[in-house]
Order: C-alpha cells, then sequence, then structure tokens
C-alpha cells in the first residue's frame, strides 16, 4: 500500500497511460471506501483532460457506482478527499466449475496465470475468440462493428474492409479448429461482402474490374479493402474447396490492377464510380496488403500476371526501403514470395522488415496484436531458407535468438488483451463483450478487427507449438 496526498496522487496518474493504473485505490486507511483496479478502469473512475496529459477523478461516476453498488449517497469530490490509497490485490476466480489463480503483475493484472502456453491452451483462445466474433455477424451477414464497453456504447460506423479481414481471420480459425458452428456465420458474412461491398464496374482502359466500395463513407474505394476481399476469398476457396467467389476476386485482382503505377507503387484511394483519384496515400499498410492479396491469388489460379505485379511492386518496396515500416502485411507477402522463387533479396526485405521491432516488441506495454502476425511470418521465411540453405548478407547480423524471444513474449502478452470472464465481469454487459479482445488504452474497446488480428497470430503461433 501506498499513501499519497490527493494532488500528488493526480500528478502520479498523469504520469501513466490512460486505463493502465494497475492498482486499487482507497480513499481511507482503512480500506472503507476501496476500489479494486478494475472497478476504477471498467467504470472509469479517472479520466485525461483533452488535450492536456492531466488526469482528474470522474467523481460523477465514481458516486453513482458507490450508490448502485452499497446504496451510499456519499457525493465525493475533490474537496473531500485528502489521500489516496494504492495497493495491489492477489486474487482467484471461480467460474462456476473451475478455480483459477488470478496474476498480480503490474500489465497482467487480474487474468489467470497462465502456466504454460500449450497447444490446448493456444486451440482454447482460438476456439473461444473465433465464437465470439461469429456471434458478432448478423442474420443479414454484416457484423456488429464494435463496442466501447466501459458504458456498453456501440461504434456506430462501418468499415468494409474491416469486414472483410474478419471475416478471413473467421474462416482461418475453421482452418485450425473446424468448430461447425463457424461455418453458418463465415458464409453469411462472405455473402454481405460479395452482394453489399462489391461492385464491377468497367474501367477508362476498357477493362472489367470490381472493386469494394466504401458506401457508408462517401463511397470510397480502398485499396486495402479490395486486397481483404481477395484474402477472405481465397482463404474460403482453400478451406471449404467451394470455388464459388473465385470469379468476385479475379476480378477484384483486376482491380488492384487498376491501383498500381508503372512504377510499381499503388494508388490507395479513388471515388465511386467515377474512379477519380481520392488520395494517393493514405495508409502505408494498404501496400502490403495488397501484394499479399496478389500472392495468394497467384498461390490459387498460377495467373503469373499477379506474379509479375508482385515483383513490380517489390522493386518499388525495396528501392523505397520499406521494410522500415515494419508493416506485417510486407512480412507475410515477402515470405511468400520468397517461398515461391527463392530470390534472396526478398528474404532480406523480410528480415529487415522485422530487425526494426524486436526490441519494441519485446518492450512494448500494449498488447498490439499485429507485432506477432510479423515475427511469425519472419520465423517462417528464415525456417524455408534454411531448408534450402538460401543465405543473404543481412542474415549474419539478424538476432534469431530475439525474434524467437519476441515471438514468445508477444504469445504469451497478448493474453492480456482477452475478455477472459474475470476481465470482462466488471463492464456494464459481461456478456456483450465475454471472450472477445480489447484494446486497453482505446477506453477498453473491442471492435472486430482487433479480435481479428489477435485471431490470425494465435492462429499462425500454432505452428511454434
Amino acid at each position: 500500500m501506498h499513501e499519497h496526498a490527493y494532488p500528488e496522487f493526480l500528478d502520479y496518474v498523469s504520469g501513466i497511460k490512460t486505463n493502465y493504473l494497475r492498482e486499487g485505490i482507497a480513499f481511507d486507511p482503512n480500506f472503507n471506501i476501496a476500489f479494486m483496479e478494475q472497478e476504477v478502469n471498467a467504470n472509469v473512475f479517472i479520466h485525461e483532460l483533452k488535450d492536456s496529459g492531466r488526469k482528474v477523478m470522474a467523481w460523477k461516476n465514481i458516486n453513482f457506482y458507490i450508490k448502485k453498488n452499497t446504496g451510499h449517497n456519499l457525493m465525493l469530490d475533490d474537496k473531500v478527499i485528502g489521500k489516496v490509497f494504492t495497493f495491489s490485490t492477489k486474487s482467484v476466480f471461480h467460474d462456476g466449475a473451475n478455480c483459477f489463480l488470478l496474476d498480480s503483475e503490474p500489465l497482467s493484472n487480474g487474468r489467470r496465470i497462465v502456466p504454460e502456453l500449450t497447444r490446448n491452451t493456444v486451440l482454447s483462445v482460438i476456439d473461444n475468440a473465433s465464437g465470439y466474433l461469429a456471434g458478432q455477424v448478423k442474420a443479414n451477414g454484416e457484423f456488429h462493428y464494435g463496442y466501447f464497453p466501459c458504458f456498453d456504447k456501440p461504434i456506430d460506423h462501418y468499415n468494409i474492409l474491416r469486414h472483410a479481414s474478419s471475416t478471413y481471420s473467421l474462416i482461418e480459425s475453421y482452418g485450425v479448429n473446424k468448430d461447425e458452428q463457424l461455418v453458418k456465420p463465415i458464409g453469411l458474412a462472405l455473402k454481405y461482402l460479395v452482394d453489399q461491398g462489391v461492385e464491377t464496374l468497367e474501367t477508362p482502359d476498357g477493362v472489367q474490374r470490381a472493386f469494394v466500395v466504401e458506401h457508408s463513407s462517401d463511397n470510397e474505394i480502398k485499396l486495402g479493402a479490395n486486397a481483404a476481399a481477395i484474402l477472405a476469398i481465397t482463404k474460403y476457396t482453400s478451406v471449404f474447396k467451394d470455388d464459388k467467389y473465385i470469379a468476385v476476386a479475379e476480378l477484384l485482382a483486376s482491380g488492384i490492377e487498376y491501383f498500381q503505377n508503372d512504377d510499381g507503387s499503388f494508388v490507395h484511394v479513388y471515388n465511386y464510380p467515377d474512379l477519380s483519384v481520392k488520395e494517393e496515400n493514405r495508409i502505408i499498410y494498404y501496400d502490403g496488403e495488397a501484394a499479399f492479396a496478389l500472392m495468394r491469388m497467384y498461390g490459387m489460379d498460377r495467373n503469373h500476371k499477379w506474379l509479375d505485379m508482385v515483383n513490380k511492386a517489390f522493386d518499388y518496396f525495396i528501392a523505397n526501403e520499406y521494410w522500415k515500416n515494419s508493416d506485417h502485411w510486407l512480412s507475410y507477402c515477402s515470405y511468400e514470395l520468397f517461398a515461391t522463387e527463392s530470390d534472396p533479396r526478398i528474404l532480406e526485405f523480410n528480415l529487415k522488415n522485422a530487425n526494426g521491432i524486436l526490441d519494441f516488441a519485446l518492450m512494448r506495454e500494449t498488447t498490439f496484436p499485429t507485432l506477432l502476425e510479423l515475427l511469425l511470418a519472419t520465423r517462417k521465411a528464415l525456417k524455408y531458407a534454411k531448408s534450402l540453405t538460401i543465405t543473404c548478407d543481412y542474415m549474419a547480423q539478424f538476432d534469431e535468438v530475439k525474434l524467437l524471444q519476441a515471438i514468445e513474449h508477444r504469445a504469451r502478452y497478448q493474453l492480456n488483451g482477452l475478455m477472459y470472464p474475470e476481465v470482462a465481469m466488471y463492464f456494464k454487459v459481461p456478456e456483450r463483450i465475454l471472450w472477445g479482445f480489447f484494446i486497453r488504452h482505446h477506453a477498453f474497446r473491442v471492435r472486430i478487427d482487433d479480435v481479428e488480428h489477435n485471431l490470425s497470430g494465435y492462429c499462425g503461433y500454432l505452428d511454434v507449438l
């Protein structure tokens, strides 16, 4: 327990990332008015003043919580409280069948201790999280997009790109666990994507192409959306042995061809339907996602046009040092391109793409799920290179031991973002977010893409196990 004068406590919490206070607080030394860390964070007892970096006590929320849970009408405020006592806890959780010892370490406080990441442990995470994501698919195929769980506030906009990539991760999960409860939601989500998101039109060069249109956002055509749709369709085709959407994927790949410039780079956003350029560059991740989708398309139909486009893109990526972006999509794509052509330049690109974030991956306090995806693709590239005794000069300075340490660390650390029952129970409507993945520093947001990236990482991690 630590005692703080009230102004000193505000200084203390102002130096901590939002929602990362991992201690309980009490307003008296006898703990007559005391709250565990989970109560403090899940009920927004502390909030940051906009654009100031300073944090203050949200007395309205605190007093409401006290009255709701104890019946006492205390009306606490800054004038009443002179000291704040912070404390740590040791806890157990019983779910009605099993008892779990909960972690007391600062960054994993309050969730069950997982002694070892076994295959069964990871499969259990995939089963639960994919079940949650499947449960977000509505009867019309659209997802419940996400929630801010402190106040059970739904996220009211929609993003068809994230719809497509979340569908991809659901299919990926089914490929791992063969959970039949995922089949219907996958079918609904994929049908919604094709029926509501994909538009086919003749481009000015006289070619029929397909584009994913973001109707909810001024009819934008985003490079990343075309890519995510191809990833979902090709994964569906390979996992379910059903090619009913493959013609759509080919048209979407032809759409990506329209995005590519002569130098190998890509335009990022067009307007629909006139195909005027809205933004030459928006999100750096679109480039790697598009190249990865083309690799998956090539793997499906062996059309060398797609492979040529990827090689053209990588000439541009290498010349412009895109490895500095440490993009997980580029890691995925460069592995598959290297596995196809065994080009040492692509291996070097993959290693450089990972090398810049190894220390970051070991130290980062947010769960940041795409880090694991990136690192796993680099592990596969190294493994493939060794199997064929292919080397590049950069291998000598790449720290493979640190890579493996970072993979193990991220796989364990990402569990801190899982809505285990003992975590979810403190929020307003626990059943709404149970077994989803959340982003702590974004008000514990549980959004479909937050679940998606964690799922993809754990599906990939099974190869390590």
